[in-house]
């Protein structure tokens, strides 16, 4: 149960007076959620967490306290407001900007994810994802600077950002192998993950995980449960094998770990290869992509760019699923059917180029379109 009390405030910087409600003190009965969003009980008494002058519109903890700039840099501050956000998701921002420009990162940050809980309520979608990235950016930064115990804090928190952000690429990228990790911490992390891999970007409460809530425990305890992140990156790299039997297993367990739509790019690479059967690729007789070239995704093309090798080895060390791999990227990349986004993606058309290659069973030789790697920074 929470409690509140009325009481009249004279605000600091124009000094007028009036009414504010005070929360005195509160209950938690259940979990907060993944991002640390307090339980219903506490979160309705979100109104309450800041004081707002009525007259200049001036915000802090307790407004009858002097800001640490003057009233001038005040208005400039507040001149960055976004004014369509909700009502209260507006006043958490003032609070956020004023902590920004004093250098206060830790309670800008806090105000930030406030504003993004705020906008959660009021189903401003779009608003609470740019809120949030905000938070990770202010999150990324703090945690290079604080002790272990507080490290853990900020990385349970920025995997919650990066999923309800829907950057599954960065979230997948965190290692649950690093050896500063505490139990508790590394099945979050595995959490948020699977949830990410089934492409759930909603709310989820630390009650849905079972934790033992006792960080000594924590620190005894080890965590044993596998990354789905790298579990789902060895089924996507089966998906694209040249054999259709490894490809069936693949796609199998990929429609059971996500979305069938996430699979759709793999799916029409099977359906490439099943098409194509008899004489070898090359450019008189091409992959035809153009079903697959409408479905690609940016992890899609990733996972291909995996099995580019350079040009200068090709002819010594390329594998079947190199060849593939490779050809069918350059198709992909040329084709009128793409999007002219993935044409440009990652510098695509600078990177093709035209081999020879022998054919094993006769005297003959052909042309076929490959793609040099990426380079390390693209």
């Amino acid at each position: 149960m929470s409690t509140i009390k009325e009481t009249t405030n004279k605000c600091a910087v124009c000094g007028k007076k009036s009414r504010q409600i005070v929360l005195t003190s509160y209950s938690l009965l259940s979990e907060p959620d993944l991002d640390f969003r307090p339980a219903p009980m506490l979160r309705a008494t979100m109104n309450y967490w800041l004081m707002e002058c009525p007259n200049c519109g001036y915000v802090a903890k307790d407004i009858r306290r002097w800001p640490c700039v003057s009233k001038k840099a005040l208005r400039r501050i507040y001149s960055s407001l976004d004014t369509s956000l909700p009502y209260l998701a507006h006043t958490f921002h003032k609070r956020a900007l004023y902590c920004e420009h004093i250098g206060n990162t830790s309670g800008a940050l806090r105000a930030y994810l406030c504003a993004a809980w705020a906008c959660d309520d009021a189903e401003a979608d779009d608003h609470a994802i740019n809120l949030r990235i905000k938070c990770l950016e202010l999150a990324q930064r703090k945690m290079h600077h604080c002790r272990r115990r507080k490290w853990r804090q900020y990385m349970q928190l920025i995997a919650d950002l990066l999923r309800r952000t829907q950057n599954v690429t960065d979230l997948r990228k965190l290692d649950t192998g690093d050896r500063r990790l505490d139990y508790c911490t590394r099945e979050l992390l595995i959490y948020q993950k699977s949830l990410a891999e089934r492409n759930d970007f909603s709310a989820h409460s630390r009650d849905e995980i079972d934790l033992e809530p006792f960080d000594d425990f924590f620190e005894k305890k080890t965590s044993e449960r596998a990354d789905p992140s790298h579990e789902l990156e060895a089924y996507l790299a089966q998906a694209l094998s040249g054999h259709p039997e490894d490809r069936a297993e693949a796609l199998a367990v990929l429609d059971g770990m996500r979305p069938h739509k996430l699979n759709l790019p793999y799916y029409a690479y099977d359906a490439v290869l099943q098409r194509h059967k008899g004489a070898p690729v090359n450019i008189q007789n091409p992959y035809n992509v153009a079903d697959l070239a409408r479905v690609v995704t940016s992890e899609f093309l990733d996972m291909m760019e995996t099995f580019a090798v350079p040009d200068n080895i090709a002819c010594e060390r390329i594998t079947l699923q190199n060849k593939i791999c490779m050809a069918i990227l350059y198709e992909l990349y040329t084709s009128p059917y793409i999007e002219q986004k993935w044409k440009n993606y990652a510098d695509a058309q600078k990177r093709l180029y035209l081999m020879r290659v022998d054919d094993l069973f006769s005297d003959d030789s052909y042309l076929i379109g490959f793609i040099k790697p990426r380079m390390p920074n693209e």
